[in-house]
């Protein structure tokens, strides 16, 4: 996978195809993934390559009160570490990380060489034989940067709100906020904001008990999962022409990550939701916990050391 394959499969695109944290449509229940294994099993073993690319925050780690904490079960990190030493120079085996966090943040946590890691809901990403950057994302990173400075002014009235500052987008966490204190905080957010939102340099969307600043760009994390796929060349077994047959999966727990469920279920692969059956989800498959994903890794593994 080359930088420029990603470039072209970037500017192939459908920009509109993808609304960045669109509305959540729930059409059918999504499975648990684990009650319907002996299926999943199956199609992992019915295909070429398998492209299994994860969420962080809420999906691999546990969510915790500030970000810094958030660290891996120790199962999960042995599973992704046995995963790794699984796949080869031409793998049938392709292991992602996605996240809002930025590159060397999250590359730093899970810290496991040669994995893909794309930060910033996909603005960067880095992995074999590849580095990119969203260009325009750098072009609107100084108004980024004004208004993380301004945000570390202001928010400083509120007890437990802080920015987290990511490189290309920002991050206003209020989970330590008191509840009586979170409209002020978001009202806050918002006045601040307001003039890089008016010029269409920004965008703020919601997260859990966060809100993200990002760059105005038609691109998120399905947009990021359509171009690594086209890079590695993988499509399902049906394709028309058939590049090499794979099968992609997506584990996420937020509303950013509904862009991913879909991108990876327009291929013919799988989206799973990390989360309680309560929470709607347009993926066909659920998880209950970070737990929960470790237990799966752990399964993936055997299957592919079967096959080793």
């Amino acid at each position: 996978m080359h930088r420029q394959a990603l470039v072209s499969a970037h500017s192939s695109i459908n920009s509109g195809k993808y609304t960045t944290f669109q509305q959540v449509t729930c059409p059918i229940m999504p499975k648990h993934l684990l009650a319907v294994w002996p299926q999943i099993q199956q199609s992992l073993q019915g295909v070429g390559q398998v492209v299994l690319l994860l969420d962080y925050d809420g999906t691999l780690a546990p969510i915790v009160d500030r970000p810094d904490l958030a660290r891996m079960p120790r199962q999960t990190q042995e599973a992704l570490v046995e995963l790794k030493a699984l796949t080869s120079p031409e793998p049938d085996l392709v292991i992602g990380i996605i996240t809002a966090r930025s590159l060397e943040d999250v590359s730093a946590r899970v810290g496991i060489d040669g994995l893909l890691y794309a930060g910033n809901h996909g603005l960067e990403i880095r992995g074999p034989n590849l580095e990119f950057v969203h260009a325009k994302a750098l072009k609107i990173k100084g108004s980024v940067d004004q208004v993380y400075l301004r945000l570390k002014e202001e928010l400083a009235i509120h007890p437990g709100a802080f920015a987290e500052h990511k490189g290309l987008s920002l991050t206003v966490h209020y989970r330590l906020v008191d509840d009586e204190r979170v409209a002020a905080v978001k009202d806050t957010v918002d006045k601040t904001v307001r003039t890089a939102v008016a010029i269409g340099d920004l965008v703020v969307s919601p997260g859990k008990m966060a809100l993200e600043i990002r760059p105005n760009i038609a691109w998120d994390k399905g947009s990021a999962i359509t171009a690594i796929v086209a890079a590695l060349g993988t499509q399902p077994p049906d394709s028309n022409p058939p590049v090499r047959d794979g099968l992609v999966m997506y584990f996420g727990d937020d509303l950013p990550d509904e862009a991913g469920f879909a991108a990876a279920q327009d291929t013919g692969g799988m989206g799973i939701f990390v989360g309680t059956s309560e929470q709607s989800t347009s993926a066909h498959y659920r998880l209950d916990s970070p737990q929960q994903v470790g237990q799966t890794l752990h399964l993936i593994r055997q299957i592919f050391r079967q096959s080793a």
